[in-house]
């Protein structure tokens, strides 16, 4: 009889977990949003809604999923979330979280404090990707996935994806931004996103989507300013992270303007730091590969290599400058010498004055280039 009941009182202490919570008896957030408006933080939270994970045998939804947004303000970043319960019903889940959106205001006055309440909140999970934007924190989580794909499927959520066929500005996790930020001499590219209403319709109505537009530029736990795409289009180019750019070669020839479309693949970018006597000179060697997309004339290999060497070498310097312009340091050469030449870092800290990229010190080299044409078209030598 004893036997019995010790057997029965076991199994009463080991039949299983209690106060379990059904998946669909809790709100999973899959992306959080932040601002500094007025003295106040503003916190925006995306909910997953699981008809956006209802699958057909095309893998995605049938039909469009509605989106929820929770929004709370408050006088810390925790308070506003705290708002957000209040109005939730059901009890939040943070283990889904893969994005994270920061305000131009916020970038400007909070970040440094709104990285140390993220990292002290054991809730939250670091590993989603963080970006900037001017746009309203709401319009950029209610943007939409063309052919009713969920959220999770947008570009920003899954960056690594599209830079097999564009690559765009390096995005970074929460968690190296948060190890980063103060790092004195560390250059941070934080990646702006938009909403674009025109490039996809949907049957003939505008159909928003997010989209890349540039770079928040961070130094010293403080955001330098503001590059666009187009004024940091070098660096998108040859960044070690690229995998695929496309670049337009013109040639003009009896008054008439040829144009060559060439893709640059898998570069590799090296810092040279050279010292004589007690000046630094920096550098750059670029080592690339390229491919002839199109081309609406007979070229001759030697002289489009020439002619990719020189606008890769024009982009890339652009870059540094606009990037100096402003305070910053795209390629890292002050970084590299805080932590491989620090006495010669002391030096020139002191001083104020860093070495200066010169442009005939970014060194290209395009090897191999070839033709994806399954037919010969015009090229008068071997593409070596």
């Amino acid at each position: 009889m004893k036997k019995f009941l010790y057997i029965t009182y076991a199994m009463l202490l080991l039949s299983g977990c209690s106060k379990i919570n059904e998946i669909q008896f809790q709100a999973y957030a899959v992306g959080i949003g932040i601002d500094y408006k007025a003295d106040e933080y503003h916190v925006v939270m995306q909910f997953l809604d699981f008809s956006n994970v209802a699958k057909t045998e095309q893998g995605k939804s049938d039909k469009p999923s509605p989106i929820w947004l929770g929004v709370g303000k408050g006088k810390t970043v925790q308070e506003a979330i705290v708002e957000i319960y209040h109005g939730i019903q059901i009890p939040v889940n943070y283990d889904q979280i893969s994005l994270f959106v920061f305000g131009k205001s916020l970038l400007e006055h909070r970040l440094g404090l709104t990285l140390k309440a993220l990292d002290t909140n054991f809730n939250i999970r670091l590993t989603g990707m963080v970006y900037g934007t001017e746009k309203p924190i709401e319009k950029i989580f209610t943007s939409q996935v063309p052919f009713n794909y969920a959220f999770s499927n947008a570009r920003i959520n899954q960056p690594e994806y599209m830079q097999q066929q564009e690559s765009a500005i390096p995005t970074t996790s929460l968690q190296e931004l948060i190890f980063q930020f103060n790092e004195k001499t560390k250059n941070i590219l934080l990646p702006s996103i938009s909403v674009n209403e025109e490039n996809i319709k949907q049957n003939l109505e505008k159909f928003p989507v997010t989209t890349f537009n540039g770079a928040y530029v961070l130094k010293d736990e403080k955001m330098k300013g503001f590059l666009t795409n187009k004024e940091l289009e070098g660096f998108i180019r040859v960044n070690n992270k690229a995998i695929r750019s496309p670049v337009i070669i013109t040639e003009r020839k009896n008054g008439k303007a040829d144009h060559v479309q060439i893709e640059l693949l898998n570069p590799k970018v090296k810092r040279i730091m050279n010292k004589d006597q007690n000046e630094v000179q920096v550098g750059l060697d670029i080592k690339i590969s390229a491919i002839v997309r199109e081309s609406d004339h007979t070229i001759l290999a030697p002289r489009i290599k020439r002619q990719i060497k020189e606008k890769i070498r024009d982009h890339v310097y652009e870059a540094y400058v606009n990037s100096h312009k402003i305070g910053g340091d795209i390629y890292q050469f002050e970084d590299y010498m805080y932590r491989f030449m620090h006495d010669d870092w002391l030096r020139y800290q002191k001083s104020g004055k860093f070495p200066i990229l010169d442009k005939t010190d970014i060194h290209v080299k395009v090897q191999p280039l070839k033709s994806i044409n399954k037919i010969n078209a015009g090229i008068h030598l071997p593409l070596k």
